[in-house]
């Protein structure tokens, strides 16, 4: 039986307002779509264009022509708070309780993000005055450098083991005179040494409110290298020691790259790290040049002093001196100082930038005359008579003598930048000082922590 053909359905206004309603719901969905999808990708333009466009290129402070930036600024802090951490690490690791109070004055600093970062954008601005005035004198850093100065830091020396020149002390023998030897009685007093107590070389952290006589040097580690790690356990001693692994180049880079890929989450790369080697191979280069003529001498005073409370006292002393009653004896009597009122005060050779009081080292360099005695001076510890026993140019030792030449180009630094009146930090700084790395919970309670008193 033949299927009788269909016949075309009759197309109502019905049916094709209908159909016309749908098609206009779907193309308005679609425009929705189209929109939302836009403003979403807008948005994750502008999120991701803000993140590593602009704020990397906002600038936080301006040296003549040069831009200090965001990106430079947050890799160098965090960088500089990484390695304050890995310096907490090392004062408990080494020094144990008493290293604990050293340890939290870098905790402390950590935990407020803008002494770290003020402390990096300044030292951002020498590096730009640095930069400046090395490229007047000619002195650049290669690469080749930069990559020395990288294997140094993992201690990966492929030409050989690095072994530090010894430089010899030279030693100052001193003439004596009637009038010292009158001032001095040999016999009774000790001799001074003829140089200053030498200032430690090793890096310690700046603006650190530290105690007096915090240690300052730690044990070398690589600069670079992390150092935590899992606790050491006991290993036996075998008969045969094993023959140790050569460092060879590939597990250098194996280290770097392991290095490296912990800094990538903080927002540090490789380049950073390598910008900052050359900021600082450009600093030593340009000191060195600025400092090759200075002598391994200092002009020193060797002085005593007697310590009392009081002004009034200070003046009984005086008298007493004026009247002939002998130094050492009132040392003896009056000082307050005991480390060395029994030696009638001495405090040997000093020198301009030695570590006392700066009302005393002015008043103690203002004495000219052998046995020429002070006014009443007033310090943070109370009131000295300072004694003059002699004055001279003397030679310094290795460390001092680089300590002299660290303090000749600091000063120009400080000089240069108080000249410059093109130098200006913006204050959207503070928005951007990092707060990572953070201190570690279980760090900052173990270093608070004290150790319990034993009982009698």
């Amino acid at each position: 039986m033949a299927t009788e053909p269909k016949k075309p359905q009759t197309v109502t206004k019905k049916h094709l307002a209908k159909k016309q309603k749908e098609e206009k719901q779907v193309k308005t969905a679609i425009t929705v779509t189209i929109v939302i999808l836009a403003v979403v990708a807008v948005l994750l333009g502008y999120v991701l264009v803000d993140r590593y466009i602009v704020k990397p290129n906002i600038v936080v402070a301006r040296v003549g022509e040069t831009e200090v930036k965001v990106s430079e600024f947050r890799s160098s802090t965090i960088y500089s708070r990484l390695n304050m951490l890995n310096q907490a690490n090392q004062y408990v690791q080494y020094f144990g309780e008493s290293g604990k109070q050293y340890a939290l004055g870098l905790l402390n600093q950590i935990m407020d993000p803008e002494i770290v970062g003020e402390n990096v954008l300044n030292q951002l601005i020498d590096e730009v005055l640095i930069r400046e005035e090395a490229a007047k004198r000619n002195i650049t850093v290669s690469d080749a450098e930069v990559q020395q100065e990288m294997q140094n830091q993992f201690y990966f020396f492929p030409e050989g083991t690095y072994t530090p020149t010894v430089t010899a002390t030279p030693v100052y023998t001193p003439t004596w005179s009637a009038t010292q030897f009158a001032l001095i009685d040999p016999t009774d007093t000790p001799e001074p040494s003829p140089t200053p107590t030498e200032t430690p070389e090793s890096w310690m952290p700046t603006a650190t409110d530290l105690p007096e006589g915090a240690p300052t040097e730690v044990p070398a580690t690589a600069t670079l290298a992390p150092t935590e790690g899992p606790e050491p356990t006991a290993t036996a001693i075998p008969t045969e020691p094993p023959t140790p692994t050569p460092y060879t180049e590939r597990l250098y880079k194996k280290d770097v790259k392991e290095y490296m890929d912990s800094l990538s989450p903080l927002g540090v790369s490789k380049s950073d790290i390598e910008w900052i080697i050359y900021n600082s191979l450009l600093r030593e280069k340009l000191s060195a040049d600025m400092t090759k003529d200075l002598k391994p001498v200092e002009e020193q005073v060797w002085v005593r002093h007697i310590l009392v409370d009081s002004e009034e006292v200070a003046n009984e002393v005086i008298a007493k001196l004026d009247s002939g009653q002998k130094w050492h004896d009132l040392a003896v009597e009056y000082s307050t100082d005991t480390s060395n009122k029994d030696n009638g005060g001495d405090l040997g050779w000093i020198g301009r930038e030695d570590n006392y009081d700066p009302d005393f080292l002015t008043a103690a360099f203002a004495l000219n005359t052998d046995g020429e005695i002070s006014k009443p001076v007033k310090t943070q510890f109370g009131w000295h008579i300072i004694q003059l026993v002699t004055k001279a140019t003397n030679n310094v030792t290795s460390s001092k003598f680089a300590q002299i030449k660290q303090n000749y180009f600091n000063n120009w630094l400080t000089d240069l930048r108080a000249s410059r009146d093109d130098i200006k930090i913006e204050d959207v700084w503070k928005q951007y000082a990092p707060e990572v790395p953070a201190v570690p919970t279980d760090l900052y309670n173990y270093v608070i922590s004290t150790s319990t008193p034993t009982g009698n």
